[in-house]
């Protein structure tokens, strides 16, 4: 009777072992599993994340596109602001001819030999 009840004590203990690494097995598989869906929803998240902002930027884009065509003449306001036209090239040479160029020669010539 005893060698039966040894018997059974070793092949309780031996299937008990097997339970406990296939229980511990499964523990790791499970943390493993968690493990991985959570970079997973990391990963969705920053996805989700860059998505909207490609699109806000793309919208931006749209919007600038549309302004460009609907005012294309933006630079023309600008110039139209300044009138080079009125330039009056005859007073400038009288103003040159007037000017006493000789006595501004002599002045300089003088500071120069001093």
């Amino acid at each position: 009777m005893d060698n039966r009840f040894a018997d059974r004590f070793a092949a309780f203990k031996s299937d008990t072992k097997e339970s406990l690494d296939d229980l511990i097995t499964k523990i790791k598989v499970k943390e493993m599993i968690e493990e991985k869906e959570e970079k997973s929803k990391l990963y969705k998240t920053i996805g989700i994340i860059v998505a909207a902002v490609a699109v806000i930027a793309f919208a931006a884009y749209i919007v600038y596109l549309v302004y460009r065509m609907v005012k294309p003449d933006y630079l023309d306001d600008y110039d139209d602001d300044y009138d080079y036209d009125d330039f009056d090239e005859d007073a400038v040479e009288e103003a040159i001819a007037e000017a006493p160029i000789e006595e501004l020669a002599e002045k300089m010539d003088e500071g120069e030999e001093d």
